[in-house]
């Protein structure tokens, strides 16, 4: 079988060579050759007590990986093997199964996401097998293989902090929306509930009314889980209060997952975007050099998990409107097409390209379609960040800034916007020949569309992480704004789950 395949891989290769060298000779040694190039790399590998001992050990850490030592070999198993063929090729399987879940995640994105579209990765875990049994380090390259970033190792000591002690909160009752000047058990129960988190202190009666001090409370717990900062305890809020150990953990377990499908080697100098925090962050040297508040997509038009790269900026932009946005503003160019000119929009024939009197579209001939002048009212605001991709996915500023103090900010149609874009273009470009802080601001002023080709482009990743380490290395679990995790953890756990 084996023979028979390399001669079948090898008789496309006869058609560059002449005729004459089509010799049965020359046919068995390409596919002698082929066959020993085919032969498993793992032919003469063998396990060592020492080996299998720290295979053993790599596989007992797992769950603190947040993986699931049931779906791996037995560590006790393996150690009670005694040295053959059959404990060596047991042990190499333990380890390639491990290996792989760690190095790429255990739950293919593309299963749960459809719109997942960032880049899928890709090891030879046969050279880490054979490098770990060379030099003698199994449990260190299997632990290689995991994120090295600081969030995924804060994610591990949360998670083994959480397992070390479960702690159960009191809960707090489902039913109508709490809010200032109620009372009763659920007001009892809600203020106990937030003091166990340490935002409220002081003696209260039982009974006692829901008053500021238990408002400014909630509106704490609301901003640090990214909730609706309205001091009210609605669904969402409640929702969060009552989960108990075992949810968390299982948040954690998702969120380590997300760190195992992220590219190892971000870049030097990259843009990250958390949508679950409304976070931008922009690093350099491995280190976090600017931090954007950022408001994403809303409803059906969430912002989609993806990473590319950042080619150009363009300042005073025109927006070139999505037909699905554009829609409303076709209308009102046939109803009110003053109202749309002064507001920056224009007509453009499709098949022409030109900007068109609306008093003479001829719309029953000719298809049009709407785009916006720089201004004020620009939606694009002052900038637009561009990284090319098939979402139509980009950065840009906002005229509707006052939306950036809102703690909720999934307010757009799909497109990342940024608070500041003038500090972000900034350290775009600052790398960029030509460009100082005075010459940008004077592109800035001056009104006129100028777009800046990046020599030195910046990845850009788009991301969802709901549990999150600050800067002492404390996790902060964030609302799950697009209610991803549920389906992930049931995937984590074999248990299959409803795309999102």
């Amino acid at each position: 079988m084996a023979f028979t395949g390399c001669f079948n891989a090898a008789a496309p290769l006869l058609d560059f060579f002449p005729s004459g060298v089509r010799c049965m000779r020359f046919i068995t040694i390409l596919v002698a050759a082929l066959a020993l190039i085919a032969a498993p790399s793992h032919a003469h590998q063998v396990w060592s007590d020492a080996h299998v001992e720290e295979l053993a050990d790599a596989l007992a850490e797992a769950w603190t990986h947040g993986l699931d030592p049931d779906h791996y070999a037995d560590p006790e198993t393996l150690l009670s093997l005694a040295a053959s063929e059959a404990r060596d090729a047991a042990a190499r399987e333990a380890f390639l199964n491990y290996a792989a879940d760690l190095a790429f995640g255990r739950v293919d994105p593309r299963d749960l996401e459809p719109d997942w579209t960032a880049p899928v990765r890709d090891r030879d875990l046969e050279a880490d097998l054979a490098r770990a049994l060379e030099n003698a380090d199994v449990f260190a390259v299997l632990e290689g293989l995991s994120p090295a970033h600081p969030d995924y190792l804060a994610l591990r000591r949360e998670l083994v902090r959480l397992n070390a002690v479960r702690r159960e909160y009191t809960l707090v009752p489902t039913g109508p929306i709490l809010e200032e000047g109620d009372e009763g058990e659920r007001v009892d129960a809600l203020r106990t509930r937030l003091a166990e988190e340490g935002l409220f202190t002081g003696a209260t009666a039982p009974g006692a009314v829901f008053d500021t001090r238990l408002r400014t409370a909630l509106v704490r717990y609301q901003a640090r889980h990214n909730l609706a900062a309205d001091g009210r305890a609605g669904p969402d809020t409640i929702r969060e209060l009552n989960k108990n150990s075992q949810q968390r953990l299982d948040q954690v377990r998702a969120n380590l997952e997300r760190w195992r499908w992220v590219p190892r080697d971000l870049g030097e100098r990259h843009i990250r975007v958390n949508l679950a925090d409304y976070r931008l962050e922009a690093w350099e040297g491995g280190e976090i050099a600017r931090v954007h508040r950022s408001m994403i997509g809303r409803g059906f038009n969430r912002t989609p998990v993806f990473s590319e790269v950042m080619t150009f900026i363009e300042i005073n932009p025109v927006w070139y409107t999505p037909m699905s946005l554009g829609e409303p503003w076709l209308r009102r160019f046939r109803t009110n097409p003053a109202y749309a000119l002064a507001s920056g929009f224009r007509l453009v024939d499709m098949a022409t390209g030109g900007v068109v009197n609306p008093s003479d579209a001829d719309w029953a001939n000719r298809r049009y379609r709407v785009i916006q002048l720089p201004g004020a009212g620009n939606s694009m605001g002052e900038v637009k960040f561009m990284f090319p991709n098939i979402h139509n996915i980009y950065i840009h500023d906002t005229p509707e800034r006052a939306l950036f103090d809102q703690v909720q900010r999934n307010a757009s149609s799909g497109c990342v916007r940024v608070e500041d874009p003038r500090d972000l273009a900034w350290w775009v470009i600052s790398r960029e020949e030509g460009w100082t802080r005075e010459t940008m601001e004077e592109a800035f002023d001056n009104g006129r569309t100028r777009r800046i080709w990046l020599r030195h482009t910046i990845p850009v990743h788009i991301l969802y992480f709901t549990a999150v380490s600050n800067r002492f290395g404390h996790v902060r679990y964030l609302h799950d704004v697009y209610r991803r995790d549920a389906a992930l953890i049931a995937a984590l756990d074999g248990r299959g789950g409803e795309p999102s």
